[in-house]
Order: structure tokens, then C-alpha cells, then sequence
């Protein structure tokens, strides 16, 4: 089956820092680096690296290069006039950051750029830093084709009830959670899972009458740019292979851990071998 992936590409110019500067100061930096990025460039790299078939739909800039995402069917990223996105990552000296975004073409994707949902019911996975509409109409046109639905909520809004019902998984951090609301107020719109990733603590899966927690697997965090992307993707990617809930969140916090090991937000992407070498059984 197929992962689609609805999201964003950015050109990530990542910036080491001893802190991360509070407003109204100043600090010098270590050194800085470019590279890939973007919540679904990153989400479709984690399904490719993993194996699994995933197409990407996303809009860009001429300066995007294709080489980037070796394994993704780009056949559906738009080339726009606009540039690529940038995101300006400030990465301090504990691996934690702060991240800025530049949507650039991102912000012109739109619902006529989607492709159909067609043959065997795979996976949508969506994100927020493209147009509410084109992730409004992506996930009413995967459901109504029997999809299963994936929505990161990241960056975090308000979002209509309309989209709720629509997601089967919902995966928001725990500061996200808080701009979006109770799990149970979100279960109650029609949600049927919501996931919500907790960094170094794991991360707890709620679905109506039952909230159980997953543990973090243990990791020498280097950068954790991208972890969160590495996590959806992989969960997608496990879903999508017809595992369970709980069994592709299992995995999914195995993969996120693993990508926090180098700097990049792509640089240590976990590949299958690699999650079963960590413990758990991905074949």
C-alpha cells in the first residue's frame, strides 16, 4: 500500500548556539549548516528510509532539488515561482531548538493539487504548515476513499470539527495538546486516537475510555530537529503495513529517538533493520 504525505518542504538553515537567545539578547553562534526540512519532506523521508512506498504532495520552489528525497514519488510536488520554504533552526548545546518558518511556496499548495485516493486503502499523513483547505480536502477525499487519516497539528491552531471527525490518528506534542485542548474534547468530535508525543517521557496514546503511556526509547539526544516528523512518518509507515495502534506507536517512538542522533533533521533517519536491532520486531 502507499503512505501520502501532505506537508511542507523547507530549506533548513540550522544555526548552533551555546542557548538559545531570549528575547532582547544576543548570542554568539558555533557554527551553522543548510540542509533539508520541512514537516513533509521530513515525514515522507522517514516512510522512504524505512522502505515503505510514499508520495509526496507538496508545493515548491525552482531551487528545490528532487535528489533530496531519494525513494519518494514526487510526482505530485508542484514547482512554483515562489522559493522553497526556509526554516531558521536555532539549535543550543542540549540538542533542544527553536524553530522559525519561512512558508515561501508551501503557502500556495492547494486542494487542486491533490491527486486521487485510489487503490488499496493506504495512509494520509498531514500536517499544518501548508493551507488549511488543501489538508481540509485531503482528508475528506482519504476518508471518503477508506484511508486511514494521520494529522499532525503542527504548528498548532484551531481547527474545525469538520477536520476532527475526519482523523483517525491525531498526533500533537504536548505543547501543541495545549493550544488544541482536552483529549476527550477532541475524542468527542470524532477523533480516534489521539497520540500525544512527550519528548525524553515517551508519549501517551488516548482513545475514549482508555489513556495508556509508552516509554521513551533510551538515546544520546544530539539534535532533536525532526524527531517528531521521524515519529509520524514511521507511525504512518507501521499503520500503513497493517500493524496496530499501539504496536506503530511502539515503533514510531523507536524511530523518532533514533533520528535525534545527529544534526539534521534527516542525517539519522531510522531504517526497518535499525528498529529491530533497537529491540523491536519490525519485520
Amino acid at each position: 500500500m502507499t503512505v501520502v504525505v501532505v506537508g511542507s518542504v523547507n530549506i533548513d538553515l540550522v544555526v548552533r548556539t551555546p542557548l538559545i537567545a531570549p528575547p532582547g539578547h544576543t548570542v554568539i553562534a558555533t557554527g551553522s549548516s543548510t540542509g533539508s526540512g520541512g514537516k513533509g519532506g521530513n515525514q515522507a523521508a522517514a516512510v522512504a528510509r524505512l522502505g515503505g512506498a510514499c508520495r509526496l504532495i507538496a508545493a515548491v520552489g525552482p531551487d528545490f532539488d528532487p535528489s533530496s528525497l531519494p525513494g519518494v514519488d514526487l510526482s505530485l510536488v508542484r514547482v512554483t515561482a515562489e522559493p522553497t520554504g526556509l526554516a531558521v533552526v536555532m539549535l543550543d548545546s542540549i540538542g533542544e531548538n527553536a524553530i522559525t518558518v519561512v512558508p515561501g511556496a508551501n503557502a500556495l499548495l492547494a486542494p487542486a493539487d491533490l491527486g486521487p485516493f485510489t487503490g488499496p486503502p493506504g495512509v494520509l499523513l498531514a500536517s499544518l504548515e501548508v493551507p488549511l483547505p488543501a489538508v481540509l480536502a485531503a482528508a475528506r477525499a482519504a476518508r471518503a476513499a477508506g484511508w486511514t487519516v494521520v494529522l499532525n497539528p503542527a504548528p498548532a491552531h484551531s481547527l474545525p470539527d469538520s477536520l476532527l471527525a475526519d482523523v483517525d490518528v491525531l498526533v500533537p506534542n504536548e505543547h501543541e495538546l495545549a493550544a488544541l485542548g482536552d483529549p476527550d474534547d477532541l475524542l468527542a468530535t470524532g477523533v480516534g486516537a489521539v497520540v500525544v508525543t512527550l519528548g525524553a517521557a515517551g508519549c501517551r496514546i488516548n482513545r475514549p475510555g482508555d489513556v495508556r503511556s509508552v516509554p521513551a526509547h533510551p538515546v544520546r539526544a544530539v539534535d532533536t530537529t525532526g524527531a517528531g516528523d521521524a515519529f509520524c512518518g514511521a507511525l504512518a509507515w507501521a499503520l500503513d503495513t497493517g500493524r496496530d495502534l499501539d504496536t506503530a506507536v511502539r515503533l514510531a517512538v523507536v524511530a523518532g529517538a533514533l533520528a535525534t542522533r545527529a544534526v539534521g533533521a534527516r542525517a539519522a533517519l531510522a531504517t526497518a533493520a535499525e528498529i529491530t536491532a533497537a529491540g523491536i520486531t519490525a519485520a
